[in-house]
């Protein structure tokens, strides 16, 4: 009976035993490691979804150059208004001398000496005229051709026209010296006067009417 006793327990140390391995061979397997996580490929794309895409920048445009109004020269315009107001020089025309007729030369006789005619003195308003120019302005802006410029006289009824031209220029030619003149624009006192006019004077007066 003793013995028996003990071959069941063996029997059952044993069978522990194999079962133990079993179940050690053929159990669960050893749990597969996590994946690691591409941290770098992460913050690449975080940087990219980030960043706004790449503006095109645009070319800079050639800024145009400001034109700039000529200026006026008032020189070149005196200059043509006094050769317009010089009489043209006439050109003496060659006298035909008439051949001799073929005649018997005649007895010469005492032949008076001829008294020389004196030359007429020039007129009080012959000459250079005396020349009166500049530019008109109305405000800041440069007249348009066409407006009426005028002197008159202070002491006598005299009056002397013209009118701009296209670039706002006036030229007074006037052949009465010795006196003052008022200046006026359409009409208008610009309280420019004149010098004293004599032969020949050259001025500029540049007028500004507003």
């Amino acid at each position: 009976m003793r013995r028996l006793i003990i071959r069941l327990v063996l029997l059952g140390l044993t069978a522990g035993l194999l079962l133990g391995t079993i179940v050690g061979c053929f159990g669960g397997s050893e749990p597969e490691p996590e994946p690691t996580a591409d941290i770098q490929a992460t913050i690449n794309a975080a940087v990219q979804a980030a960043t706004p895409p790449d503006t095109p920048t645009p070319e800079p445009t050639n800024t145009p150059e400001p034109t700039v109004p000529p200026t006026p020269d008032i020189a070149a315009t005196v200059a043509a208004a006094l050769a317009a107001a010089q009489p043209p020089t006439a050109v003496p025309q060659a006298t035909a001398v008439p051949a001799p007729d073929p005649t018997a030369t005649p007895v010469p006789t005492d032949t008076p000496v001829p008294t020389p005619t004196p030359t007429p003195l020039p007129e009080q308003s012959s000459g250079p005229p005396c020349i009166i120019a500049g530019v008109v302005k109305f405000g800041s802006s440069v007249a348009p051709a066409g407006i009426p410029v005028f002197a008159r006289s202070q002491t006598a009824d005299i009056v002397v026209e013209t009118v701009t031209n296209a670039d706002g220029q006036y030229v007074l030619t006037i052949t009465n010296f010795d006196m003052r003149f008022d200046i006026f624009v359409a009409g208008n006192d610009t309280d420019q006067d004149t010098p004293i006019t004599s032969r020949g004077c050259r001025v500029i007066r540049n007028l500004t009417v507003g």
